[in-house]
């Protein structure tokens, strides 16, 4: 018992985030008999598991970005991210140290088991049950798929009995291979009771201290596509991967008011004019396409509006938001700024700017992606900034740090969608959503307009589902189908396509040069969101595993960073040198 009330004390110390508990006696807090009596018990235990996730956001980040190629170290940097740049942690190291993360899976273990508890004590009904159940266990998959990629072989423990109070402890307990995690959470993934996301819960239906928590919650069918992805044994795995993302692209298709059938997650592209204001482009005034004075970004806006914002919804879908009044305390302003409570610990690397951001080509012959200067990074002070979690940061008011953390959202989304469609054999339909959408990739000379538009080989022979979209319209008879506005990811911010090469003379050849032009495009529209070292070796390990070299990849990838930087690159030569220590 006293076990359980020892991983109990980081949760309900947490609800206070929340709650109105910081009244309760700290003894009454703690005291294990009174907890999962009800219902709000658990709910108040979620939300203090959620209080506690919000602390992996810095580790996140820095693990992904940091040992990627978009992220370099100041000479503020601290020695534990200079450590991380290198590879090489030494004892200590708090980001190579996965006892966090083991602490927020030790909660998640002991909320599990408690909720079978109640569920067969009857103080939970089955209904209840599925909701919280499938959203914790779905909580402590993610954090095991992200320990996966940075530390390969790991603990798996589902056990509330077990503690871990150090990385001394974890190191002491029995590993598994990445694969072999992999199997387990995609396995513990399909066996949930739901992957629906709060439907009739009171988390999802009132606000906290003004925030909706409706996109706050890990979104279980984005977690297990991505883990299909990962996995990637079998063409199943692609075609699997592509059916959970496809549910979340699909939402509002169905809905009955034709205006409303295109809102949600379908990267919306048109033309700016007077009455035709642009939501998350990278534009030009109509008709002044080579004019820069015309130029319009407000792909930016969407990390700066809150993320209730009725716009910000339909792009982000998995936020958490940090309050200035309430702990954790967001990390990114001490990390990334270079003024007021900043501290200036990482920047963007030269890489990124001058070789991926600063060398895209858009439609009108302008050479700079409108996502990359003065929207993911900045200059300020004659240094280059991490910008994308200051926009909501006023220097003049220090102490008031608040942000988002952006798990997830749209950009992402259809990129792991084309990456999983590519891969189960449909890299035209991949191509599409990379470059200028649905509408303009699938149009056939001669066909009748209510063939057009549609996903498919031709006219009358269409993609099956999960691949199938449509993105007609018409006036004559009248209607408008859900795609019909969607503008591609770099179409919404009017960069030149990209083309398949003289060289892919077979599908397979196409397969395999989309699939590495996906991946660099996650750079271009996620960067610094904590995704880069996961996509990388995601597809390094994949290649491996076909015969192909992905260390060389993998290395092919993070050695401009390093050259540029003037350090010495680490040693990613075999596919075990990608892997931080687990025991130490």
């Amino acid at each position: 018992m006293k076990t359980r009330i020892k991983i109990l004390t980081a949760i309900f110390a947490s609800i206070c985030l929340f709650t109105a508990c910081v009244d309760a006696d700290l003894e009454e807090v703690l005291d294990y008999e009174n907890h999962y009596q009800t219902i709000a018990d658990a709910d108040n235990a979620i939300l203090g598991l959620y209080g506690e996730f919000m602390k992996l956001a810095e580790h996140v980040v820095v693990l992904n970005e940091l040992r990627g190629d978009l992220m370099d170290v100041t000479y503020n940097s601290s020695k534990d991210l200079q450590e991380i740049n290198l590879s090489a942690p030494s004892k200590g190291n708090k980001y190579a140290d996965p006892t966090l993360f083991y602490s927020i899976i030790q909660n998640c273990n002991d909320l599990l088991y408690n909720m079978d508890e109640m569920l067969k004590t009857h103080k939970m009904t089955n209904e209840d049950y599925a909701e919280r159940y499938s959203d914790v266990a779905a909580l402590r998959c993610w954090v095991y798929l992200q320990l996966g990629m940075h530390f390969g072989e790991v603990a798996y423990v589902t056990d509330p009995l077990i503690t871990i109070d150090d990385v001394t402890e974890a190191a002491k307990l029995p590993t598994i291979k990445f694969d072999d995690l992999l199997d387990k959470l995609i396995d513990c993934m399909e066996k949930l009771p739901t992957l629906d996301p709060y439907l009739n819960s009171p988390l999802v239906k009132y606000t906290l201290d003004g925030y909706s928590l409706k996109n706050f919650f890990v979104n279980k069918y984005l977690l297990a596509g991505d883990l299909y992805l990962w996995r990637g044994g079998s063409q199943a795995d692609f075609v699997n991967a592509a059916t959970m993302y496809r549910v979340v692209l699909a939402t509002d298709e169905d809905h009955t008011d034709a205006s409303s059938n295109n809102n949600m997650y379908k990267l919306r592209t048109w033309p700016w004019n007077d009455s035709n204001e642009p939501i998350f482009q990278v534009t030009y005034f109509r008709y002044m396409d080579y004019d820069i004075n015309s130029y319009r970004n407000t792909w930016l806006d969407m990390f700066q509006l809150a993320a209730e914002n009725s716009k910000a919804n339909q792009e982000l879908i998995w936020t958490i938001s940090y309050d200035k009044a309430f702990e954790p305390t967001y990390p990114f302003i001490n990390l990334f700024a270079n003024y007021g409570r900043g501290t200036y610990q990482l920047k963007p690397s030269q890489y990124a700017i001058d070789k991926l951001w600063e060398a895209q080509v858009q439609q009108n012959g302008f050479v700079f992606d409108g996502r990359g200067r003065e929207s993911s990074f900045k200059m300020v002070n004659g240094e280059y900034i991490v910008q994308k979690y200051l926009y909501n940061y006023d220097s003049t008011k220090p102490f008031e740090q608040s942000g988002k953390w952006f798990l997830y959202r749209a950009g992402l989304l259809h990129l792991r969608y084309a990456e999983a469609a590519n891969r189960a054999g449909y890299p035209k339909l991949a191509y599409a959503l990379l470059n200028k959408g649905i509408k303009n990739a699938y149009t056939w000379e001669g066909a009748l307009l209510a063939e057009q538009s549609q996903s498919g080989w031709a006219p009358g022979n269409y993609y099956p589902e999960p691949f199938y979209f449509d993105a007609r319209q018409s006036d004559q008879p009248y209607y408008r189908r859900p795609w019909r506005d969607n503008g591609g990811v770099r179409g919404r911010c009017m960069l030149e396509p990209v083309e398949f090469p003289e060289t892919a003379t077979t599908t397979n050849d196409s397969i395999l040069f989309l699939e590495k032009m996906l991946i660099r495009e996650a750079a271009l529209e996620t960067g610094f969101e904590g995704h880069r070292w996961g996509d990388l070796t995601r597809v390094a390990r994949r290649m491996n595993k076909e015969g192909r070299d992905g260390n060389a990849y993998l290395i092919e990838n993070l050695s401009g960073k390093y050259e540029l930087s003037g350090i010495p690159m680490p040693d990613f030569s075999t596919q075990e040198k990608w892997y931080l220590p687990f025991k130490k």
